[in-house]
């Protein structure tokens, strides 16, 4: 069945970036409106530029859209040493055929939301939330034109081994994070979690290598993606997981959990994790807690497949 989601991808790209939007414009289900960028793997720059090559590697005319450039509080981190200086690995290249669109962050995602003719647009946020956080402060009407905001992002591991986890996109901007739990929109997380099985092995880098030209592209970024969960085992898509949840919900298994934004103190930092709960009261969230890695990958085999 088909199902016609009109989405806004926001997003910093990264490695795990560009296969989720590569699954996404393969998708019959979904319609992309708006690729908005954020920093936070790179800085607001590397991840708009990188971007827009996406969408030149892809073939496809998108409009993107530059957005936060920092934390809505915070000085900004980058993930260089797990994306590259660049933000796509072993790939280098020099220039972009595109150009960005004159609307930036929230006034661009704003527009579009409206630019539909569904009144419920699906935001998909693969990075930190400061963009979607924005909009929803600048223009707070809009959230009744938001079906659902499924997130890449924090851990359904409420502790680590010494404090409560870290992930990257929840801890660059957690402000941001606590103001959208708070909105009231409809939450899906996927937790950093499913990155853990949802990888690509060396043999089956190889084999997105022979494919065709742009696999053997995600193959040159893959090579110096230091994911540092999955480690040598391969390359780890995290994003991928927000994509296909939603045009293949089937082969996740989802449960009901209530979100909290909060803090701990490591030396004079005060860091920003997602506490999820599958037990408190109150819930408003979907969290996903499985999924089937095989029909995972068939599904992205059979995406990539479609580009020459």
């Amino acid at each position: 069945m088909t199902r016609h989601y009109y989405t806004i991808i926001d997003c910093d790209p990264g490695i795990d970036d560009a296969m989720a939007i590569m699954n996404a414009v393969a998708s019959d289900d979904i319609c992309v409106k708006l690729l908005s960028t954020v920093s936070g793997n790179l800085s607001i720059d590397n991840t708009l530029k990188n971007t827009l090559k996406i969408c030149e590697l892809l073939g496809v005319d998108i409009p993107v859209s530059r957005g936060a450039s920092s934390p809505l509080k915070r000085q900004a981190v980058y993930a260089t040493m797990a994306q590259g200086t660049a933000g796509f690995g072993g790939y280098q290249y020099d220039e972009v055929a595109g150009r960005e669109i004159s609307l930036q962050g929230e006034d661009a995602i704003h527009y579009y939301l409206h630019d539909t003719l569904s009144k419920n647009t699906t935001i998909v946020c693969l990075g930190p939330m400061t963009n979607i956080a924005k909009l929803l402060k600048k223009y707070p009407e809009d959230k009744d034109r938001i079906a659902r905001i499924v997130f890449m992002g924090g851990s359904k591991d409420e502790e680590g081994d010494v404090a409560p986890y870290r992930e990257f996109n929840i801890a660059y901007d957690p402000e941001a994070t606590r103001q959208v739990i708070a909105s009231g929109v409809p939450l899906v997380m996927i937790p950093m979690e499913l990155g853990h099985i949802a990888y690509f092995d060396k043999a089956e880098q190889k084999l997105i290598r022979r494919m065709n030209a742009l696999g053997k592209t995600f193959y040159k970024m893959f090579q110096n993606y230091n994911d540092y969960h999955v480690g040598r085992l391969g390359a780890a898509v995290h994003d991928s997981c927000a994509v296909l949840y939603l045009s293949f919900p089937e082969i996740f298994k989802t449960a009901p959990a209530r979100l909290e934004l909060k803090y701990y103190k490591a030396g004079d930092t005060e860091y920003g994790y997602v506490d999820c709960s599958l037990t408190k009261e109150n819930k408003n969230a979907l969290v996903c807690v499985d999924m089937d890695i095989d029909k995972f990958k068939t599904i992205v085999y059979g995406n990539l497949a479609k580009f020459c």
